[in-house]
């Protein structure tokens, strides 16, 4: 933004502060004394102002050792009106000689303060149109995007914008002692010594080279240069401007990567690209393609109907080409399928110039075509995909309508819609997953219920895998299978094993993969009637259970049959985890597979204790029975005994009634046991026949 004559600054070096600033405020045309800054003679450091902004500088001169002080600051800000104070008259002609617009001799018996205002008034009208438009193109200079240099004869940088300070990170006292070779190494710094030289021969040049900054960043610039000439016409310098080509040159060489990306795809590609002239002749060809389905070793120089003898449509298509229309089309020649382009170039008039052909071998990706064709008519499973966003169904089985109970352009026409046939106990789950598949496809694997219009319903299992290109997701791929047989027989299989883990009687398998049958499972009544839990009890054997009055034979046999797989039943004494001893009924059976042999063997384990117990004494109530009654019959018999001796001896009638009545009482406890007797009896043979049964069932 252009700096307001109000805002434009005097700057003043010397000591006689209050001297100017009384002038300055003397001199409002000037500005005032907030326009007034203030340097120290001895640092003499100007703030950091542009040209622009300063109106005039006084520089108070010593003449015996300032001059070349004044003549360095004239040099710094050309351009700017400069008012030197002396301190006698006698060093005007020399200071004036130093190139300065004017001089204030400092004297007492004269108002100081108004002259200098009148002078300094006078010294700031200097800043002529002229000196204006010079900052204008300095400005314009400095606002440009390209580099402006201007150097001397001798190669040194005497001027540049700031552009080329950005590009080369030095600042400009560094640049003003810097040679216009210190931005190039080795060949291009060759290379601008020839172009300096040729400039100062012929007036103009250019040349590209890689311009070198200051942190050893290299940038590709193009330099034109022009030679700068005194009124005398003696060559001054050399005036240029740099333009980046960066872009230029990645233009270059993506032009040249796709040309050479062309030739290596048409080299080696099943394509050619080949060029008809305006007279149907093969002018030119870049790949073998076509010759090769033609079976020539080349088709340059052919006309149409040599190439194509017995392909009238194609003929036509490219006769239809000349005349100046496109085409577009499959081409069957041989075992081969061609896909062929037309393009006519014209003429500026309108008329044909050539045509340009491009031939592709799509043999392989239509019989793929055909082949996807045959999986989407035939698959069982439900092969679909669709765009990353479903926003499409680019391809879908024709096994969606047994799965689904919908046809598959369903999903054509909204690729959403198979959504509306989940399990409304499902749907949130699906939902949840589908909002996640877009990002990371091959994270998603459901299954889920599916509804059929007539309520039918299946169960789905789906999962996806995504398809990158150039490491971008274009598509998404996913196979979905009805598993409903499947999802049958493990429910089925749930079932049995929820059955099984709480059964009323301790359950154990065990392998048969090791002659000590080791048991890989238990469930929850085997832990409870034995104590140990399963991982103590995984890999052990029965024998685990046996302690001091366990029956070893009992325990053999037991083993015997889980290594043979044959029924058994034992009933033994075994102990639990924590040594208590309890009665066990052991029932083994084994395991067969569909091919007869005998995958496992499972146990069951009752804890009999009670049942024992009761056994024992009944056996104990029984034993104090018979001796209860071997006496009770015994006094009656020998009772009987003595009377039947008596009467035998006697004769007596009353004797005999006697030992008719001792035989009566003999008989009737004889009723009694023999009542008891088959009461016990029958329960055992019960209770032995429903135990007994399953095994002879089993056996049948």
């Amino acid at each position: 933004m252009p700096v307001r004559d109000s805002e434009l600054a005097v700057v003043h070096i010397g000591s006689a502060t209050d001297l100017v600033r009384q002038a300055v405020t003397a001199a409002p045309e000037i500005g005032g004394p907030d326009c007034l800054v203030s340097v120290d003679t001895e640092r003499m450091e100007i703030p950091s102002l542009d040209r622009a902004d300063i109106r005039v500088i006084v520089f108070e001169v010593d003449p015996a050792s300032e001059l070349d002080r004044l003549t360095d600051l004239q040099a710094a800000y050309p351009g700017i009106p400069c008012l030197a104070i002396v301190p006698d008259a006698a060093a005007v002609e020399t200071v004036i000689a130093t190139g300065v617009t004017d001089v204030f001799v400092r004297r007492d018996s004269i108002n100081e303060a108004t002259l200098l205002a009148r002078r300094l008034a006078a010294v700031s009208a200097t800043r002529t149109r002229d000196s204006i438009v010079d900052e204008s193109a300095e400005r314009l200079i400095d606002t440009i995007d390209d580099l402006f240099y201007v150097i001397d004869m001798d190669g040194n940088l005497v001027r540049w914008n700031d552009t080329f300070r950005d590009i080369a990170g030095y600042d400009d006292s560094e640049l003003g002692e810097m040679h216009a070779l210190d931005f190039f190494t080795g060949f291009d710094e060759a290379r601008i010594t020839e172009a300096i030289e040729k400039i100062s021969e012929t007036g103009s040049g250019s040349v590209e080279a890689a311009f070198v900054s200051k942190d050893g960043t290299s940038t590709p610039i193009e330099y034109t240069g022009t030679l700068i000439r005194d009124e005398e016409g003696d060559p001054q310098g050399i005036v240029g401007i740099g333009r980046d080509v960066t872009a230029r040159r990645e233009r270059e060489d993506q032009l040249l990567r796709l040309r050479q990306s062309v030739e290596t795809i048409t080299d080696n590609a099943p394509l050619a690209l080949f060029e008809i002239a305006s007279d149907g002749t093969v002018s030119g060809v870049r790949g073998d393609a076509l010759a090769r389905c033609l079976d020539q070793p080349t088709v340059q120089g052919m006309s149409i109907d040599e190439c194509f003898p017995d392909q009238s449509e194609l003929r036509s298509a490219t006769e239809a080409a000349l005349n100046g229309e496109p085409n577009h089309r499959l081409v069957d020649i041989g075992a081969s399928t061609l896909e062929l382009w037309l393009q006519p170039l014209l003429e500026e008039t309108g008329t044909v110039n050539r045509v340009i052909g491009l031939v592709l071998d799509v043999t392989a990706r239509e019989e793929r075509a055909k082949m996807l064709d045959q999986i989407q008519a035939n698959a069982g499973e439900v092969i679909w995909m669709s765009t990353p966003g479903k926003g499409s169904m680019d391809f879908i089985t024709d096994s969606y309508a047994d799965v689904w109970g919908r046809p598959p352009e369903t999903l054509r026409e909204d690729p959403m819609s198979f959504v509306e046939a989940i399990h409304h106990d499902d749907r949130d789950r699906v939902e949840a997953a589908l909002a996640e598949q877009h990002t990371d496809p091959d994270a998603y694997e459901e299954t889920y219920r599916v509804v059929h219009p007539d309520g039918t319903v299946r169960w789905v299992h789906d999962q996806a895998a995504g398809v990158y290109e150039d490491g971008e997701l274009t598509r998404i791929v996913g196979i979905a299978t009805d598993i409903t047989v499947r999802k049958r027989r493990e429910q089925e299989l749930e079932l049995k094993n929820r059955a099984i883990e709480t059964a009323p009687v301790g359950i154990a398998i065990h392998s048969t993969d090791e002659p000590t049958r080791p048991i890989t499972y238990v469930n929850e009544e085997f832990e409870s009637i034995t104590g140990y839990d399963r991982d103590a009890l995984e890999q052990s054997s029965v024998a685990t259970l046996a302690g001091e009055d366990t029956d070893a034979g009992r325990i053999e046999a037991i083993e015997a049959a889980l290594e043979t797989g044959a029924h058994s039943s034992e009933v033994a004494i075994l102990y639990r985890a924590n040594g208590v001893p309890f009665w066990a009924r052991v029932d083994i059976a084994p395991v067969v597979g569909t091919d007869g042999d005998v995958t496992h063997v499972v146990s069951f384990l009752q804890n009999v204790t009670e049942s024992k117990e009761h056994e024992q004494e009944i056996e104990r109530h029984l034993a104090e029975f018979s001796e209860v009654l071997a006496e009770d019959l015994g006094i009656p018999l020998e009772e009987a005994q003595t009377h039947l001796d008596t009467a035998l001896e006697s004769g007596s009638h009353e004797d005999i009634q006697r030992a008719a009545q001792s035989v009566e009482r003999v008989l009737s406890l004889v009723d009694d046991l023999t009542t008891v007797h088959s009461f016990s009896v029958k329960s055992r043979r019960v209770s032995e026949a429903i135990r007994d049964k399953p095994t002879t069932e089993q056996n049948e």
